[in-house]
């Protein structure tokens, strides 16, 4: 989907007052945009967007945790937000790249235990908004970046 294109889906989604709207948490990282929104898009979802270096790094993190907080109540208030998704991807540069792990099974535990400690905090901040958690795979490919998007139960 062109760039252009993207922003006139999100134009449309944001007037449809039927809308899912979910908050959605997203590395900084240029592979994963647009296709990671489009992704999102596909499945019928209006997101908010919270995109940080390292994602969930900085919902964990005591010094900026109360900022993105904010943004969630900011989504909450604005557009009824029903939902966080909080998402990683290997490769991180915030967390050292995939060359700081022993291995794609260090990193993905990882990325799972930061995703864990980012959905309590999400759930003791906001008691009953469903979290949703993400760690995204990154490919080359011929024609740029894809991603793999890997939902996962924490």
């Amino acid at each position: 989907m062109e760039l252009g294109i993207w922003f006139l889906e999100l134009f449309k989604m944001s007037s449809d007052p039927n809308k899912t709207v979910k908050i959605l948490f997203a590395c900084i990282d240029w592979r994963l945009h647009p296709q990671l929104e489009n992704y999102f898009i596909a499945n019928g979802l209006g997101c908010d967007l919270c995109v940080t270096a390292g994602s969930v790094k900085g919902l964990i993190d005591p010094v900026t945790q109360g900022y993105l907080i904010e943004q969630i109540n900011i989504s909450k208030k604005l557009h009824n937000c029903q939902a966080a998704i909080l998402t990683m991807h290997l490769d991180c540069g915030a967390y050292g790249g995939s060359k700081a792990f022993n291995g794609n099974e260090e990193e993905i535990a990882n990325c799972t235990g930061q995703l864990k400690l980012a959905k309590e905090i999400v759930e003791n901040n906001f008691p009953g908004l469903p979290v949703e958690a993400y760690i995204i795979g990154l490919e080359r490919g011929q024609n740029g970046w894809g991603i793999k998007p890997n939902r996962i139960q924490l």
